[in-house]
């Protein structure tokens, strides 16, 4: 459905944002159904409750190994630095409208799906300090490609990128006041958008 509404119109620049788009949340479910698949193996269950009990009896390397791949899948999602190059790309091809829900929901999907494996699945995990190293460039590079783009269309993409750096920081300090700024920040930035 998103890669038909980003290709609404069938113009060539978005037809080549929409197979990005698509190439992009393929790969990025891949990794995640690997994830899942791994984590099933690993503990004989999907359920989050049982997960979250389950998962710190494993080997710290399967552990760190099932959450890299999550977090790289959300990540991607999220649109979170270094994996961020498709949401540029992708999100100003497509109609006003339908860049604005994006902007507003899916990669706050990804947002959300990070809050919560660091939170449920992996708390005080081996990767926060990583995370929070990742938000920041996100941050960085969001605002510095934002400042580089002459159509504002782009602008607002890579402020978005931007934006959603701030959301996995607070994630990543793994902290209550953190994960506070963070949820109010999802929740504004869906409304805002």
């Amino acid at each position: 459905a998103s890669y038909v509404l980003l290709t609404l119109g069938g113009t060539p620049p978005r037809i080549r944002g929409g197979i990005t788009y698509v190439v992009v949340s393929l790969t990025s479910s891949l990794l995640f159904l690997a994830g899942i698949g791994l984590a099933y193996a690993a503990t004989g269950t999907v359920n989050m409750a049982q997960l979250a009990q389950r998962l710190g009896d494993l080997p710290e390397g399967t552990q760190l190994l099932i959450q890299s791949m999550l977090l790289i899948a959300f990540g991607i999602k999220a649109a979170v630095f270094p994996l961020y190059a498709w949401l540029p790309d992708s999100y100003p091809t497509a109609p006003a409208p339908v860049t604005a829900v994006f902007a507003g929901l899916l990669t706050k999907v990804g947002v959300y799906a990070i809050i919560r494996l660091q939170t449920l699945l992996f708390p005080g995990g081996g990767l926060d300090d990583l995370l929070m190293w990742a938000a920041l460039a996100t941050m960085i590079i969001g605002i510095l490609g934002a400042v580089a783009q002459s159509d504002i269309r782009r602008l607002l993409s890579f402020t978005l990128v931007s934006h959603v750096g701030y959301m996995i920081f607070g994630s990543g300090l793994a902290t209550q006041a953190g994960l506070a700024g963070a949820i109010f920040y999802v929740a504004h930035h869906i409304a805002i958008q």
